[in-house]
C-alpha cells in the first residue's frame, strides 16, 4: 500500500500536511521545526472551511472566508519552507544564546579570520550559512566570531536533521 502525502501551506506561514495510507489519514502541523500531530484538525478545517470558532447554528461555519487560506504546494516547496522556518530558529536561537558573547567580543575581540562558512544538508537540499546571515557584518572580526560559535552551530543543525556539515574558516 502506497502512502500518499500532500504538502499544504496555510495563511502563507503554516505548513501541513496529510498522510494517507489506504484508510488511514493522519495530518501533521510543521511547528518548532519538527512535524506535530494536528491535534486540533487545523489541516482539515482549512480544507473543508470549517470554522470552530463560530457560534453554534451559525450559517458560517462552513465556507467561511478565512478558513479557506489554504493552497497544496509541492514537497519541493515545502521542504524550501521547512528549512528556512528551521534556520530563522536556529538563528533566532543563536543570537540569543551569543548575544553577551558576542558583545563581549565586540570589546575585545578573539582574532580575525575570512572566508567563515558553515555548509550543510538539510532535507536533501544542499545549505550553507555565512556570518551576515547571522546579522553580523562581513568584517573579519565578525567572521572570526562565527567561527567560535561553528561548534554549537553544528550540534543545533544535527539537531534538525542537518548532514553533511562543514565548518570552513581561516584565521586571518
Amino acid at each position: 500500500m502506497e502512502k500518499i502525502i500532500t504538502y499544504y501551506l496555510i495563511r502563507e506561514r503554516l505548513l501541513g500536511k496529510k498522510e494517507e495510507e489506504g484508510q488511514t489519514v493522519g495530518c501533521f502541523l510543521f511547528r518548532n521545526g519538527k512535524w506535530e500531530p494536528d491535534d486540533r484538525n487545523t489541516v482539515m478545517d482549512h480544507l473543508h472551511g470549517y470554522e470552530p470558532l463560530e457560534p453554534e447554528g451559525s450559517p458560517y461555519g462552513y465556507g467561511g472566508g478565512s478558513m479557506m487560506d489554504i493552497d497544496e504546494i509541492s514537497e519541493e516547496e515545502a521542504v524550501k519552507v521547512m528549512n528556512r522556518q528551521i534556520l530563522d530558529l536556529l538563528i533566532t536561537k543563536w543570537n540569543g544564546e551569543f548575544r553577551e558573547e558576542k558583545e563581549e567580543w565586540d570589546r575585545h575581540p578573539g582574532w580575525p579570520s575570512k572566508y567563515v562558512e558553515t555548509i550543510f544538508i538539510l532535507n536533501g537540499v544542499k545549505l550553507s550559512l555565512l556570518p551576515k546571515d547571522l546579522g553580523y557584518t562581513d568584517n573579519c572580526w565578525d567572521q572570526g566570531f562565527m567561527e567560535t560559535i561553528q561548534g554549537q552551530m553544528k550540534k543545533d543543525l544535527e539537531e534538525y536533521g542537518a548532514t553533511g556539515i562543514l565548518n570552513l574558516g581561516f584565521i586571518d
